[in-house]
C-alpha cells in the first residue's frame, strides 16, 4: 500500500472496501472568485503527469489523470456531490504535491490510479461506460478547482468513514476540527469485529517495535485504554508494562480503525472497531448522507473543513 492512502484511508484504501447542528458552510468561509490567485505558479490547465505505459512515457493532463485516481478512492454508487467533492480533495493533493511545477512524475504522488482494464474489472463492462462517466463529469465539473487555507493548498484528508465524529489534528492543521457525522454509520462495514486467542493477540503485540512481552494468561485484564480524543479514538493504551500509541496496536492487529475496544467474549479477546480509515478530514460515507440533505459540493467541503477557500486555478 503505497503512502499517501495509507495516510489517508488506511483500511478503507482498497477500491470499495467491505472505505452538528446541520449549520452548512461554517462562518468566515468564502468560496474564492473564479480567478485565479497569483499564488500559484502554474495553471491547472497546464499542469501534466508524467506516466510510463509499456515502455512510452506519457505526459498526461492532469485533469483527465485525476479521473483514474478519484476511482481509486471512492464507490461510484456515492452520489454526484460527494463525488465532486471528492474529485476536489484529489485534484488538491496533486496540485500540493507539484508545488507549482508543472509536471510530476506518477511515481512520486505515490497515489493509486485505476487503468481502463482495472475498471472494467471492477464495475464489469457492461456498467464500464456510465461509472467512467460518473467520473468524469466529477472531474469535469470542478475542473482545475483546489481547497486552500491561508494561501497554501491544505493536506487534504479523507477517509471512508469516521467514528460518527471526524477527528481534530492539532494547531498544525487547523482547518481540521472535530465534526460531527452521524452518516458514518452508513457505510458498509462501518461496525468491525475481530475474535482473537490471547496467544495470538499477545504474539501481534509483541510484534510492535519497542514492546514487552506481555503473558497471554494476563490479558485482556491488562489492556487499559489509557486516552481517546473526542471522537473516540484511542491516543493512548497500556498493555502490560509498556504504553502503546493507538495507531500502533491498531497497524499490529490490522484493524480497521484506531477507534477500538476490547472485551471478553466466548473465552477469546473481541476487538470492536468503528469507522473505516483514520478518521480526519472528509467522511465519504457522512457526506454521502449530507447530500441526500440538500448539500451541494461546496458545503461538503466547508463542512468537514474549516475556515478555508474553495480556488479555482485555471
Amino acid at each position: 500500500m503505497r503512502r499517501f492512502l495509507m495516510m489517508l484511508i488506511v483500511a478503507a484504501a482498497i477500491p470499495y472496501l467491505t472505505t452538528l447542528a446541520w449549520t452548512g458552510r461554517p462562518e468566515g468561509v468564502q468560496t474564492a472568485p473564479d480567478a485565479p490567485s497569483p499564488e500559484f505558479a502554474v495553471r491547472a490547465a497546464e499542469k501534466k503527469i508524467i506516466t510510463e505505459r509499456n515502455g512510452r512515457e506519457l505526459a498526461v493532463p492532469a485533469e483527465e489523470f485525476l479521473i483514474g485516481a478519484l476511482a481509486a478512492q471512492i464507490p461510484p454508487q456515492y452520489g454526484p456531490e460527494t463525488l465532486r467533492a471528492q474529485a476536489v480533495l484529489t485534484r488538491t493533493y496533486i496540485y500540493r504535491e507539484m508545488d507549482g511545477r508543472p509536471e510530476i512524475e506518477e511515481e512520486a504522488l505515490d497515489i493509486d490510479v485505476l487503468s481502463r482494464a482495472q475498471m472494467e474489472r471492477l464495475w464489469g463492462s457492461g456498467d464500464f461506460a456510465e461509472t467512467y462517466a460518473k467520473f468524469g463529469s466529477a472531474v469535469a465539473d470542478t475542473a482545475g478547482i483546489a481547497v486552500t487555507y491561508g494561501g497554501e493548498f491544505i493536506e487534504p484528508f479523507f477517509c471512508r468513514a469516521a467514528s460518527g465524529k471526524t477527528r481534530s489534528r492539532g494547531e498544525e492543521y487547523p482547518y481540521l476540527k472535530q465534526t460531527d457525522s452521524p452518516g458514518d454509520t452508513e457505510a458498509d462495514g462501518f461496525l468491525g469485529t475481530d475474535l482473537w486467542t490471547a496467544d495470538r493477540l499477545a504474539a501481534r503485540i509483541g510484534s510492535i517495535p519497542g514492546s514487552v512481552s506481555v503473558s497471554p494468561d494476563s490479558l485482556p485484564e491488562e489492556i487499559q485504554i489509557a486516552e481517546r480524543d473526542g471522537a473516540g479514538y484511542v491516543l493512548r493504551i497500556q498493555i502490560g508494562g509498556k504504553t502503546y500509541t493507538g495507531e500502533e496496536v491498531q497497524a499490529a492487529l490490522d484493524l480497521q480503525s484506531a477507534c477500538y475496544s476490547f472485551d471478553e467474549y466466548e473465552g477469546k479477546i473481541r476487538v470492536t472497531t468503528k469507522g473505516i480509515g483514520h478518521g480526519y478530514g472528509f467522511s465519504q460515507a457522512g457526506a454521502n448522507a449530507l447530500e441526500r440533505d440538500g448539500y451541494g459540493w461546496r458545503d461538503l467541503l466547508n463542512y468537514y473543513f474549516q475556515n478555508v477557500e474553495i480556488e479555482n486555478i485555471l
